[in-house]
């Protein structure tokens, strides 16, 4: 009679890196998008896990089988996958407000398109941008250090070791903080721009009241919003570069707080 012996410590610590990396890829910009199917998310999570069990260094732990014990380890290993992917996210989230507010400015916000990521309308300058700070996120290879952010987490950040501390929640809270920031230093120039060009509308419009000043406002400022757009287009590219730099530190400070 044939009779099958799986070793549950195995199997446990597989499902622990499973769930903390799925966690992870249900988060991050592009794979949390509806537009991917939910198998070939978990198809990628099992793919994934698979590769790196054979990478990490690290010993099994003893796992405690009990019910409760199960559903707060596996509980903890999600919030830490849910964690790493935020980060990333805030990120582009920053971009998006910034297209956002210029696009608004510029009188885009009539005209939205739907977000193949949320399935929301957005105005189309945040899907540009988006769109634009992801060629970037790719281009610079920064994908390849986020992979390996996530080896590192794995002895960072022993399964089942994780402890959630009040500085963790301030980091979260500042970097929910800095997206803001970068949203502003992103859409500062056309901001500027915009804003400058409708203080000079405002005076034309008190000089010279024959004037159909709102049928020459939007195009002006369109042109204008586009204009300074495309020039600021290079120094962008040098902003995300270090803005993605900054990402992989805040990443690493995350973890050692949660180690």
């Amino acid at each position: 009679m044939l009779s099958l012996s799986f070793p549950l410590d195995q199997i446990l610590f597989f499902l622990f890196v499973l769930v903390r990396v799925a966690a992870i890829l249900f988060v991050v910009p592009f794979f949390e998008s509806r537009n991917v199917p939910v198998l070939v998310k978990v198809g990628l999570a099992f793919s994934v896990t698979w590769l790196l069990l054979p990478r990490l260094n690290i010993s099994v732990p003893s796992i405690n089988t009990a019910p409760v014990a199960l559903a707060v380890g596996i509980g903890s290993e999600i919030a830490i996958g849910l964690i790493i992917g935020l980060m990333v996210k805030l990120l582009f989230t920053g971009v998006q407000l910034a297209g956002q507010i210029a696009g608004f400015q510029m009188g885009f916000a009539i005209a939205n398109v739907v977000d193949p990521a949320s399935s929301l309308q957005i105005p189309m300058l945040s899907q540009f941008l988006n769109l634009f700070a992801f060629m970037i996120f790719l281009t610079l290879n920064i994908h390849y250090y986020f992979i390996k952010a996530l080896v590192d987490g794995f002895e960072t950040i022993p399964l089942l070791g994780a402890r959630f501390e009040g500085n963790l929640y301030a980091l979260i809270m500042e970097m929910t903080a800095q997206a803001f920031v970068i949203a502003v230093q992103i859409g500062a120039p056309v901001m500027v721009a915009l804003m400058l060009t409708s203080v000079a509308l405002g005076l034309l419009a008190r000089t010279v009241p024959q004037m159909q000043i709102f049928i020459v406002a939007m195009p002006l400022k369109i042109i204008l919003g586009l204009l300074f757009l495309g020039f600021s287009l290079p120094f962008l590219a040098g902003f995300l570069r270090s803005a993605f730099q900054s990402l992989g530190e805040s990443i690493q400070g995350v973890m050692h707080l949660l180690s």
